[in-house]
């Protein structure tokens, strides 16, 4: 199955160890091409002089070469060392589920690749020796090696800077947010104007146009439809959509997915049910189960809500009695802000799927709006006894969501993630005047969403 091979792509370019492999075959190659050349130009009697870099004789291409492939070996060493360092204070200060998001770094994995590839082509050119004639002066060879052997002495101080830098808080953050911001232009890639959004908005809300029904399932469904159920347990890591639409189609029979990309499903619980009883059979049923691909751990391939819930878990750490970092929690909070400015302008889809003669086939588990804005704000909201301050800053950032999201909806969702921010903040507020300010935020949030002048 296509969704199938595309999971498997994506945790394959998303592995921590592709790019330093693909690096190491190169240096393979390179070691190949460099004495093919070197045999050939001896061969044609040419005389390649290099005298600043390297000697004509073969014991000293060899001493260069083994000086540079040991040094390697050093050097892998003790990148492994420091990235491993590195790994254990970002999972103890910012979680373990963003491990992923550090390992897929592509500045350290090139890094890591540079120095395969120089110790690969050295040791490879060394091997090679004993084979060549005693005429043969491979110096393309040695000094191929000792230009990557330079430059990996200078990929190393860049390397050290670069995974000092990146256990940073402010830095950590980035990186996850942009795994967020790709997962929305990647499962949302419709992206309306805000002319297109205020012409939709007019014809909505024009007293002559009738709104469209929504498309419901058949009135005996929940009687008449047949449960299919999970044989294995996990998370749901992907979902072919189309796949579930072509069973329903050429079965003719209506099916309603019980679950979607992130959830958890244990062995024998439900995933679908279809209608009519009499058209299920074990091949529908083997088909749908298919179509979901179950693994031990959340990904972020189809999975939004397990993006936002990253940046969610740094915030939540922050602000940990152990931590107390409210100034992280609100970075947090300004970037999931973001995100969801974004995504308010994006068309997220219908979980309705219906065939040529409008008839509803297939009914999905969507994942809206609102429950991205609960799923950024909710955990958060939570552990913010300690730190006022955020939740406070909080009710800011509603407001400029709200300012920029175009449908009415979006904006109630937003209000009532709002007014849940200051029963919080008036619970845990001890002066009167942070609580006054509290509540004007609040209605300057209210103000926005009802379309009222904001002062």
């Amino acid at each position: 199955m296509i969704t199938r091979l595309t999971n498997f792509a994506y945790k394959l370019l998303g592995s921590f160890w592709l790019i330093p492999t693909a690096m190491a075959i190169l240096g393979a190659l390179s070691a190949h091409v460099f004495i093919s050349l070197d045999i050939l130009f001896s061969n044609m009697g040419y005389d390649i002089s290099i005298p600043p870099l390297v000697g004509k004789s073969l014991e000293g291409g060899q001493a260069t070469l083994s000086t540079v492939a040991s040094s390697m070996v050093s050097v892998v060493s003790v990148t492994f060392s420091v990235t491993i360092v590195a790994l254990t204070m970002a999972s103890s200060q910012f979680g373990p589920r963003l491990l992923g998001t550090i390992l897929r770094d592509r500045r350290s994995q090139a890094c890591l690749g540079v120095f395969l590839l120089t110790y690969l082509h050295c040791l490879l050119v060394l091997r090679s020796f004993d084979a060549l004639s005693p005429d043969t002066e491979p110096r393309l060879s040695v000094a191929m090696g000792l230009t990557l052997g330079v430059l990996s002495f200078f990929v190393l101080i860049y390397f050290i800077q670069h995974v000092a830098l990146s256990i940073k808080a402010d830095q950590v953050i980035a990186l996850v947010f942009d795994d967020l911001r790709e997962n929305i232009e990647r499962l949302y890639p419709l992206e309306y104007s805000l002319d297109e959004l205020h012409q939709e908005t007019r014809a909505l809300n024009h007293e002559e146009e009738e709104p469209q029904p929504e498309p419901s399932l058949p009135k005996d469904f929940s009687k008449q439809a047949h449960t299919v159920r999970s044989r294995t347990s996990g998370y749901v890591q992907a979902m072919d959509n189309e796949w579930v639409v072509g069973v329903a189609e050429n079965r003719d029979m209506v099916v309603r997915m019980l679950v979607r990309p992130g959830d958890f499903i244990m062995a024998g619980g439900r995933i679908a049910e279809v209608w009519p009883y009499e058209k299920f059979d074990q091949d529908v049923a083997y088909k749908l189960r298919n179509a979901i691909v179950l693994g031990s751990d959340r990904t972020l391939y189809q999975d939004l809500e397990y993006a936002i819930l990253q940046i969610v878990e740094v915030a939540v750490r922050a602000l940990s009695p152990g931590i107390n970092d409210p100034h992280t929690a609100i970075a947090c909070v300004d970037r999931l802000g973001v995100a969801l400015a974004d995504l308010a302008r994006r068309d997220m889809g219908s979980p309705w799927r219906l065939n040529e003669e409008g008839r509803v086939r297939v009914q999905f588990k969507p994942f809206t709006f609102e429950g991205a804005v609960e799923a950024s704000f909710h955990k958060i909201r939570q552990a913010m006894v300690t730190a006022p301050t955020v939740g406070i800053h909080m009710l800011d950032v509603l407001v400029a969501i709200a300012d920029v999201a175009p449908k009415q909806e979006q904006r109630d969702g937003l209000l009532e993630q709002g007014r849940m921010v200051l029963s919080a903040l008036e619970r845990v507020l001890g002066e009167e005047n942070d609580i006054a300010d509290s509540q004007s935020r609040f209605q300057k949030l209210r103000r926005v969403v009802h379309g009222a002048p904001v002062a």
